[in-house]
């Protein structure tokens, strides 16, 4: 039967997406012959689409997050309305304009872009997608992603007893928050302790953690620059139940309870997952650039080669 068929189109110039595309057909023939029929369409239809300015702007690796949370259709909703479009059901091919010119790199299917498509493309090997794995219905389990991620391993670590091992694992989880939430900018550990943790009850301030985090990922010692330059005190960890008194005669260092240190990071996790509610564009951002983390349970740009 015939029916409204959908050539969309996102529109980028010199990096930065601004604008929206959309041109229709009638069509019949199966949805394999609409689609084939569609793509046959895209150097002609982009040409002559009817534009649309988006809601907000998108950088390439934006876009793909964004398809990555919802296949990109929130974006085109209001396109699609007043284009009288279907409500339930319609073939559309979706894409991107790069200065002037169709290009593509992978052919998907419609809906989210997510698990075998993402994780296995142009490589060898098999690695879950955390969306997929971590995502039920419309609930993603934020909490157990960076459980997994971090603090299953920093908790092994601590248990075994190697608490410098679990101290650098923390401040490596600390980076990483930082830099999934604001992006590789300078004060991201700094801004985000302050903005989610509270580290009255450590008793050190973000800044001084800061410089602890530089000593201990550079050099395993306690003495970062600013130390060493007397601009910033030397803390030291100790290991004891929350609540308990630092040891005594600490000398020059200023001690605080490393076990204090990890709820106050745990807790602050939790508030910084939170944020997320209801924010679609901080979500984006988030999937952005946790996109090229990696992990022990899936990869980015590490490779695990299949066995024979």
């Amino acid at each position: 039967m015939n029916e409204k068929i959908f050539n969309l189109f996102i529109f980028f110039d010199n990096g930065t997406a601004h604008e929206l595309g959309a041109w229709f057909h009638r069509k019949h023939g199966s949805d394999a012959e609409k689609t084939a029929f569609l793509r046959s369409k895209v150097t002609q239809d982009f040409l002559k689409a009817r534009r649309f300015k988006l809601p907000r702007r998108f950088t390439p690796e934006q876009w793909r997050a964004q398809l990555r949370l919802d296949g990109g259709m929130s974006v085109f909703d209001p396109v699609l309305t007043e284009l009288n479009a279907p409500k339930f059901s319609f073939i559309y091919c979706l894409t991107p304009i790069i200065d002037g010119a169709p290009q593509w790199d992978q052919v998907s299917g419609p809906g989210v872009f997510r698990g075998a498509e993402v994780t296995d493309f142009g490589r060898e090997g098999s690695m879950p997608d955390y969306l997929v794995e971590y995502t039920d219905g419309s609930h993603f389990h934020f909490d157990k992603l960076i459980d997994d991620d971090f603090f299953s391993a920093i908790r092994i670590l601590f248990q075994q007893k190697h608490y410098v091992s679990s101290s650098k694992l923390l401040m490596c989880c600390i980076d990483t928050m930082a830099f999934v939430d604001a992006g590789d900018v300078s004060g991201n550990f700094i801004l985000w302790l302050k903005n989610y943790c509270d580290l009255s009850g450590v008793g050190v301030t973000p800044e001084e953690l800061w410089e602890y985090r530089n000593s201990v990922l550079h050099m395993t010692n306690l003495e970062s620059r600013a130390v060493l330059a007397g601009r910033s005190a030397r803390i030291a960890p100790y290991v004891a139940t929350r609540g308990a008194l630092p040891p005594q005669n600490e000398g020059n260092d200023k001690p605080f309870n490393f076990l204090e240190l990890i709820h106050a990071v745990a807790n602050g996790i939790q508030r910084w997952g939170e944020s997320y509610n209801g924010t679609p564009g901080k979500i984006v951002d988030f999937i952005e650039r946790y996109d090229t983390t990696i992990s022990d349970k899936r990869r980015a740009d590490i490779v695990r080669i299949s066995s024979p």
